[in-house]
């Protein structure tokens, strides 16, 4: 058995270590990236935390550019990985979706192939271009895992899970999205940052009522009280699962909502005013061509820097309301992951283990046969009780709160 990974960012440096911790299934490991020292990075530090957990395995780097399908389907030969998983950004999805259909190996990501913020690409489209895969993974004879990091991700597990176990129908999903901890810096992003400020500013998307909704990025708002972390304010945005759950989860609205602190919205609503956070490429005065949002990039720390020191916890997870046997009901299905407590176990920050571990949980029901079907799935079209039950043993728990069922108290800002 063995598992080609591409991407040595944070996610990446999280999938490493959580396959490593189980390379007695996912077999000899490959790390693949542009910079192939990052890959090695990664290397050292597994090997530092003896997070291997049969030694005699391989633990290999390799240099590969994710745009390129010719060298993407010619790593893949080279190694002949069981499994191809995806931990880079995700507008290289496409192309190593491609590499793997040419290739005939099955494919994991943990992002939609888009930005969410680009005309064409937003949450309506969003899941078009590797949807439209269907067809050649079947007939390949292949598999192809969507989105299998936490949101999206583990939220359309739960959703799932709502479905199969605790609803007879369902009215609304909100799936809850915020981040207590600090990590003492005055402005800073807990994954890629260029990936983050473009999913974070575009339109927001939700479906309600049989039709797509659209309003600006932070303009609805509405106080959640978290578990562990307390009462919390969270912001309507754009994001992937919306779009698969409105395909395959039956509610009447669905929505997503992450959590923003005061200070963070006045750095952002300031660097997007000035056009920082613009991916469109301005000429300086010297003739030098740069995208703003990519000097941001360079200017902001490496996420994979902020772990060390970073305090506090995390709380993501699925609301969901309804009727089970003609009575009102209301549960949030959640996860609590705790930044220390990942740092000890991976030498990273928990934004980033929350997306790793579930990768990893779904790619051990792939080796175990359970989610290895042909064709493309989302996570909200697979059995959620076996990834379900081994999640926490890799790493993350999951706890159904029962609520009293209520109306979303939502304000609109200007």
């Amino acid at each position: 058995m063995a598992i080609l990974q591409i991407g040595a960012g944070g996610v990446g440096w999280v999938i490493a270590h959580k396959a490593a911790q189980n390379n007695d299934v996912l077999g000899d490991i490959t790390i693949a990236s542009r910079t192939v020292n990052k890959c090695e990075q990664i290397i050292e530090s597994i090997k530092g935390r003896n997070n291997m957990k049969d030694p005699g395995k391989k633990l290999e780097a390799r240099a590969v550019d994710a745009d390129d399908v010719d060298a993407l389907v010619a790593l893949i030969k080279e190694v002949q990985p069981d499994l191809v998983i995806n931990a880079g950004p995700p507008w290289v999805n496409v192309a190593i979706m491609e590499a793997c259909y040419q290739a005939k190996v099955s494919y994991l990501d943990t992002s939609v192939a888009v930005d969410l913020c680009s005309e064409g690409q937003q949450v309506p489209e969003a899941y078009d271009p590797q949807w439209a895969f269907r067809d050649k993974f079947a007939q390949a004879g292949i598999t192809g895992i969507l989105g299998a990091g936490f949101d999206p991700g583990v939220v359309s597990v739960f959703a799932a899970y709502a479905v199969k176990h605790l609803f007879d129908e369902i009215d609304s999903i909100d799936v809850m999205d915020v981040n207590a901890g600090d990590h003492g810096k005055k402005f800073a992003t807990n994954f890629d940052p260029e990936t983050n400020m473009l999913e974070i500013q575009g339109d927001s998307f939700y479906w309600e009522d049989g039709e797509w909704k659209q309003v600006g990025c932070h303009t609805r708002m509405m106080e959640f009280d978290f578990p562990l972390v307390g009462s919390q304010k969270v912001y309507s945005m754009a994001h992937d699962e919306v779009r698969s759950m409105k395909e395959f989860i039956p509610a009447k609205r669905i929505e997503f909502w992450m959590g923003f602190g005061d200070s963070y919205l006045n750095y952002f609503n300031c660097m997007r005013d000035i056009g920082l956070l613009s991916p469109e490429p301005v000429t300086l005065g010297d003739g030098t061509v740069v995208e703003p949002l990519k000097v941001l990039k360079a200017l902001l720390p490496d996420p994979t820097t902020l772990a060390p020191g970073y305090t506090g916890k995390t709380c993501i997870g699925t609301w969901v309301q309804g009727t089970k046997s003609g009575e009102p009901r209301s549960v949030f299905i959640y996860n609590n992951a705790d930044h220390e407590v990942a740092y000890k176990d991976v030498e990273h920050q928990a934004i980033a283990y929350t997306t790793g571990v579930p990768a990893i949980t779904a790619a051990l029901q792939f080796f175990a046969g359970k989610w290895a079907d042909a064709g493309v799935f989302n996570m909200e079209q697979l059995d959620p009780d076996p990834f379900l039950a081994t999640m926490p043993k890799i790493g993350l728990d999951w706890h159904v709160q029962e609520l009293e069922p209520r109306q979303p108290l939502i304000n609109i800002l200007k």
